[in-house]
């Protein structure tokens, strides 16, 4: 049972892959005023059919029923990327996208030559199958032949996209993913626990059909094939976008508190009161995510450390730059970094939620990124001469030396100086002087940030 479910999630897991970075990357400040349509056909009379039909299924899987029938159409992949285009000129001006780009490229997540929007645009419009829109209520899939339609994958992508339909009715999932400030690591961890949930049904769904012989193992063995071929793409990009099937993967041993075979098994439930729970008291970080048991109980749940930005960027100043761009990274990004970098794709292990962290990132409790960039009145930022500072803590001051000596393994420091904060802090520098860098220390030292965890006071200089 245990390798059979670990080849279902990662045949299936690729071909749902791509949605997890809009919605990670998708958090505006405030939603515009309109929305472009998107471009599209109904659906036809067969798959509206095959549609109603999964959508039973998913109900009596998941337990709840719809409030409305949902919406469905469909799409030609050019109509899919100028959705997906749309999506993100929407929430992120080419501006912003170079900022983000940016700090990429400083930390080490991104090489120097990705272009980081289009390599998610050619990523997706090779990637996305379907997807479930929560402003207009509807379920878009790739326009396909009709007997297409009635294929295991089809069906079970359906299923998948349905139950975040189901979920959007009983939770708005747009306030899940988008309410506040965007900040990479709890964007991540609120994008699990809805791709968990749809994760959960999807996988209980192929179950089922694999149960009742609807489905052969012929059926899965040649779309395992097919995928291996079609989805080279994707395992050969950076590492940084191979972590979108974290929110899959992870967010489904989240969502099953670590236990994902007891969901698989006769008898086993749906993850339906765990997703509300967690909509409700949604994690802050994908540490809670790659740890559920940290989320779960009460008596031991970590919640991040939250560091002051004003007294932070008071003394990381720079004469003639400003900040431009905040975000936390959390361990997820973390364990990309202290990973080597020959470690190859297995879609096999890659299926496991512990594939996705290390025991060096693990020991992550926060982080705070500062880009810094010169501007001089109303001339244009100059992102080739930016800076940038990423405070960091962690659980104990080994862990904070371990953690220092594996990204300067992983990823040799260029134009990046780091600095032991306190007793678990480090603090990297990025394209700073040595005389720029010794003042920031200095101003550090002499006045250390306030740092709150669960709203409580947490000094780890004065322990």
């Amino acid at each position: 049972m245990t390798r059979r479910l670990a080849l279902l999630l990662a045949a299936l897991v690729l071909l749902l892959a791509a949605p997890c970075l809009v919605a990670a990357e998708s958090a505006p400040a405030a939603k515009p005023a309109e929305k472009k349509t998107i471009a599209c056909e109904p659906a036809p009379a067969e798959l509206a059919q095959i549609a109603a039909e999964v959508a039973k299924d998913v109900e009596a899987i998941r337990g709840w029923k719809y409030k409305e029938p949902v919406k469905n159409a469909v799409c030609t992949p050019e109509q899919v990327r100028a959705y997906m285009t749309n999506e993100i000129d929407k929430h992120y001006p080419a501006t912003k996208v170079q900022e983000i780009q940016a700090g990429l490229r400083m930390l080490g997540l991104i090489p120097e030559t990705c272009d980081l929007r289009k390599t998610i645009l050619d990523l997706m419009q090779v990637q996305v199958e379907g997807f479930y829109d929560s402003d207009t209520k509807t379920l878009y899939l790739v326009k396909r032949s009709a007997a297409s339609y009635k294929s295991l994958m089809q069906r079970t992508l359906i299923a998948h996209e349905l139950t975040h339909a189901l979920d959007d009715q009983y939770v708005d999932l747009s306030k899940l993913i988008e309410e506040g400030e965007r900040r990479e690591d709890r964007d991540m961890a609120h994008s699990a626990v809805a791709e968990g949930s749809a994760t959960s049904t999807m996988t209980r769904y192929l179950l089922r059909a694999q149960g009742s012989g609807e489905a052969g193992v012929s059926e899965l063995q040649d779309y395992m094939l097919q995928e291996a071929a079609r989805n080279k793409v994707f395992t050969d990009m950076p590492p940084y976008f191979q972590t979108m099937m974290a929110s899959y993967i992870c967010g489904l041993n989240f969502l099953t508190k670590g236990n994902v075979l007891a969901m698989a098994l006769p008898g086993g439930k749906d993850v339906g009161d765990e997703m509300l729970a967690a909509a409700k008291n949604p994690p802050e970080s994908t540490h809670e995510i790659l740890h559920p048991e940290v989320y779960w109980d009460p008596a031991t749940r970590e919640r991040p450390v939250v560091v002051s930005d004003k007294e932070v960027e008071a003394a990381i100043a720079v004469p003639g730059h400003e900040v431009v761009g905040r975000d936390v990274y959390g361990e997820l990004n973390a364990a990309v970094l202290t990973t080597p970098k020959d470690r190859k794709p297995n879609l096999m292990t890659m299926g496991l939620a512990t594939y996705w962290t290390n025991p060096v990132a693990s020991a992550w409790v926060g982080d705070r990124f500062f880009l810094l960039a010169p501007r001089t009145g109303e001339a244009p930022k100059d992102l080739k001469a930016a800076k940038a500072v990423w405070v960091t803590f962690w659980n104990s001051p080994d862990a904070r030396d371990n953690f220092v000596k594996t990204y300067d393994a992983c990823v040799p420091p260029a134009k990046r100086a780091s600095w032991k904060f306190g007793n678990m802090g480090a603090v990297f520098f990025y394209n700073f002087t040595d005389a720029e860098r010794a003042a920031a220390e200095k101003k550090l030292e002499a006045k250390p940030p306030k740092c709150t965890r669960d709203g409580k006071p947490w000094a780890p200089w004065a322990l």
